[in-house]
């Protein structure tokens, strides 16, 4: 298995939920389906802690101006692909191709808050067309934790056109095996997974997301250019088996296509979106180092106690109202966790630390070594 390989295992892995022994698993889907109708509590910190803690984050709030830059908000519309007849709105396929599939809970992104930050591409290098296919790059927009862009394709070719989803691939000079493509971003390159579902009228389209992460000089810069070099086309159907005599199978699919798809735009950091709460926390030794919620996801830095393992500690996060928010993914070291969570249009929430090698108590509840509040009013 290759690197890029795993990397995409182990985002698939992230989006599901926080692998907890059974018990407590059970515990936590219980009591968060209970939560609001007041069956089931947390057991908590004493009340007392609970008050000297909420009083400490209103004083820190008095003191320190929570960012909450709304006014900058850039709202475009119409987006270039939607002046386009053939194209339509990318992202409203993307949520129709969502809500029309067999499980459209598993995907969580916030299509609709994007598209609204969202810069139509429309500089030319956007569009692309060899052997009867044609690829375009509608629309772009970077939060300053991950870099988006819409990606569509149209073709003649009638096999191709029998695909559930297809994927862009490039193979590099005298070598047969088909790669995910290398997406450079400035002058770093990265690895990048472009998977296209099949819309109506026959287009496909995705959605390609970079995190920060992925990127070695420290992050994303105020302007970007980005380049893809797509030479293949992988043409896949939902739940097919592995083909032994087609090579590279897992990629390149019952039927592909290679051609010569050049594509080139440019990027802006927009963080006018993003709101940031009060940093530097700690409660029980646990630190909220970062929270900053943008239109498409909650970002949250949490440092950890050196006594406590990765292994024995689950992160569930809470609305005001007790609605799970769901971990879409994460970093975690032995000091410090960065997790990315599903977004919420709430500005209240609770971060439990909840310790997995305790079960629960005699009373059936989930032992939380801390309750840390986040608010982004």
């Amino acid at each position: 298995m290759s690197k890029i390989e795993k990397e995409v295992q182990i985002k698939e892995l992230l989006q599901n939920d926080i692998k907890l022994p059974d018990v407590v698993n059970a515990r936590l889907e219980e009591a968060y389906g209970k939560i609001r109708t007041d069956k089931v509590h947390m057991k908590r910190l004493k009340e007392y802690k609970r008050k000297r803690l909420y009083s400490r984050l209103g004083a820190a709030a008095a003191v320190v101006c929570i960012i909450i830059t709304l006014s900058g908000v850039l709202y475009v519309n119409p987006a270039l692909a939607r002046d386009i007849p053939l194209l339509g709105n990318i992202f409203g396929r993307l949520q129709s191709i969502r809500d029309e599939s067999t499980y459209p809970d598993k995907d969580r992104t916030a299509y609709q808050n994007i598209e609204e930050h969202s810069k139509a591409v429309t500089e030319p290098g956007n569009v692309a067309e060899d052997q009867g296919i044609t690829v375009t790059v509608s629309d772009a927009y970077c939060d300053g934790y991950v870099l988006y862009f819409t990606v569509s394709l149209r073709t003649d070719n009638e096999e191709l056109n029998t695909a559930d989803y297809l994927m862009m691939l490039s193979y590099k000079e005298d070598d047969p095996i088909a790669y995910y493509p290398e997406i450079g971003i400035n002058d770093e390159e990265v690895s990048g997974v472009i998977q296209l579902q099949k819309s109506e009228n026959g287009i496909y389209a995705g959605l390609v997301r970079i995190g920060e992460n992925y990127l070695k000089a420290g992050g994303f810069s105020e302007e970007m250019t980005v380049n893809l070099d797509l030479n293949a086309v992988g043409a896949h159907m939902l739940g097919e088996e592995e083909q032994p005599d087609i090579p590279d199978f897992s990629r390149v699919g019952f039927k592909s296509v290679r051609g010569n798809w050049p594509l080139r735009f440019t990027a802006s950091m927009d963080t006018s979106g993003n709101k940031m709460a009060v940093p530097n926390l700690e409660v029980n030794g646990f630190t909220l180092e970062k929270a900053v919620q943008t239109p498409s996801n909650l970002h949250i830095t949490i440092s950890v106690p050196e006594q406590y393992s990765e292994e024995g500690l689950a992160m569930v996060l809470t609305d005001e109202v007790g609605n799970r928010i769901y971990q879409e993914s994460g970093q975690r070291g032995a000091s410090a966790w960065d997790l990315v969570f599903d977004h919420s249009d709430a500005n209240q929430f609770v971060l439990q630390v909840i310790d997995k090698n305790a079960g629960v108590d005699e009373n059936g509840n989930l032992v939380v070594l801390a309750e840390i509040p986040i608010s982004m009013d």
